[in-house]
């Protein structure tokens, strides 16, 4: 099923009957294309028929993607912070769809509800919550399948292209792809920047390099040592960073980095995820014994 407001004109006659706009504090731009709508609907089927899994949506808004999502018969967690959407999923979604789970307010405070469920997450993200709703996910989810994400090109393409603290620690989890490059016109309002489509899939659990909390403490403390002076030598990092001050982890992340074959005179920023990823795993390996 379409959503009742999937063009301009619906959109903007729902604005005016409630008399409300859309929240920029909220990222609120309404998808509109719906060749992007059912490329989504596409991926969700795909896993729908092949896994004994569940959906969540974050951030429903007018029900562009829930609808056909809630078509697919699967039990689908809806996460939503706007009185007004709430309302209308209420009085609009709820009553058609027996499989459909609302659950108001921040979805920062609600996603636990996912962490232990075989779950597959949509979302268009708003920019500023971006990066903390991707880490409690990957974090948190236990049976995460993954997720497919709108979210604000330039951050995409930093994520899959560049190495920053947040793309080499996703990568200890799974990897990220871009599927589209979606145009700023095929939203409503429009917004100032393109957007992109990126596709996270976990890892196996056999291929995780964190086994446990303490080893996802050492992956973070590593990432923020290195990434505290992105441009300084890492041996300058190691004796300098704030958050690298045990004298154990300094030997071991000096210990690692020599088994790598890595120089300590090389820079964050002159290593690939690949080197990242046989560091972190060196440095467990050490601090594991």
């Amino acid at each position: 099923m379409k959503s009742p407001y999937s063009t301009k004109t619906e959109i903007q006659r729902f604005f005016d009957s409630k008399q409300i706009s859309a929240q920029k504090k909220f990222g609120q731009n309404f998808l509109i294309d719906q060749n992007i709508v059912q490329f989504i609907a596409g991926k969700a089927k795909d896993f729908a028929d092949s896994k004994d899994i569940c959906f969540a949506e974050i951030g429903i808004g007018l029900g562009t993607i829930t609808y056909p999502i809630l078509d697919l018969k699967k039990t689908t967690h809806l996460f939503e912070i706007d009185r007004a959407y709430i309302k209308l999923a209420e009085e609009e979604i709820l009553p058609k769809y027996s499989n459909a789970k609302l659950h108001e307010g921040d979805a920062l405070k609600n996603l636990h509800i996912l962490f232990q469920l075989p779950v597959f997450v949509f979302g268009n993200l708003p920019y500023h919550l971006t990066t903390e709703i991707l880490n409690q996910l990957v974090i948190g989810c236990k049976q995460w399948f993954g997720g497919i994400f709108m979210v604000q090109k330039e951050f995409a393409e930093r994520l899959v292209k560049e190495n920053s603290s947040l793309s080499i620690f996703l990568s200890g989890f799974g990897s990220v792809k871009i599927l589209k490059t979606v145009h700023k016109n095929c939203f409503f309002p429009i917004p100032k920047i393109h957007s992109s489509l990126i596709q996270f899939t976990p890892h196996p659990k056999p291929e995780l390099l964190f086994q446990s909390e303490n080893d996802l403490e050492i992956w973070s403390t590593l990432l923020r040592t290195l990434f505290w002076g992105k441009r300084k030598q890492i041996q300058v990092s190691v004796r300098e960073s704030p958050f690298s001050k045990d004298l154990k982890f300094q030997s071991a992340l000096l210990s690692a980095m020599e088994i790598s074959g890595l120089d300590p005179k090389r820079r964050p920023e002159e290593l690939n995820r690949e080197q990242f990823l046989n560091l972190g795993q060196h440095l467990l390996d050490i601090l594991s014994k």
